[in-house]
């Protein structure tokens, strides 16, 4: 079976020394070592943890305010493009107003070269009138009795001056 002599026991003796030396001198550091990086490990990945929680919340963050600026950049351009559809809906009232001012301007000028060209007209028979008058009575008419004479011819034509 198991034989137990002197250089077995001191086999064991110096291995059980062997042991407790080591143990002291380097097992313990070497757990410590071992205790002191699994917590250093921990507390890295509790650090790296947070902050991927505040990375999470900062871009949650610039997401709204990134959503906010695009919602604000909408509107600006929707005010943009009402107020260019007043700007020119206001030049086209205008631009019809001109228009209409400028008709009724043309009207007017038209309306007065007509009555000058009927007055021109009038005129004109009623001298060519009194001439032939003239030359069919085959006399010679006083200014009296020419005016006396147009003033009739007028009368006739519907005009009362």
């Amino acid at each position: 079976m198991i034989e137990l002599n002197l250089t077995a026991i001191l086999s064991i003796l110096n291995f059980l020394l062997l042991f407790f030396v080591l143990k002291k001198l380097l097992f313990d550091k070497f757990f410590e070592v071992m205790k002191q990086r699994k917590e250093k490990i921990r507390s890295e990945i509790a650090e790296a943890e947070k902050m991927r929680t505040e990375a999470n919340e900062l871009k949650r963050e610039y997401q709204a305010k990134i959503e906010e600026a695009h919602s604000a950049s909408e509107e600006i351009v929707t005010r943009a493009e009402r107020q260019a559809e007043e700007i020119v809906r206001n030049a086209r009232e205008d631009a019809q107003q001109e228009i209409q001012r400028m008709y009724k301007s043309a009207e007017l000028q038209i309306q007065r070269e007509r009555e000058e060209a009927a007055g021109e007209v009038k005129g004109a028979i009623v001298t060519a009138a009194v001439a032939m008058v003239g030359r069919f009575l085959q006399k010679e008419m006083d200014d009296t009795a020419k005016k006396q004479y147009a003033k009739r011819i007028l009368e006739s034509m519907g005009d009362k001056e």
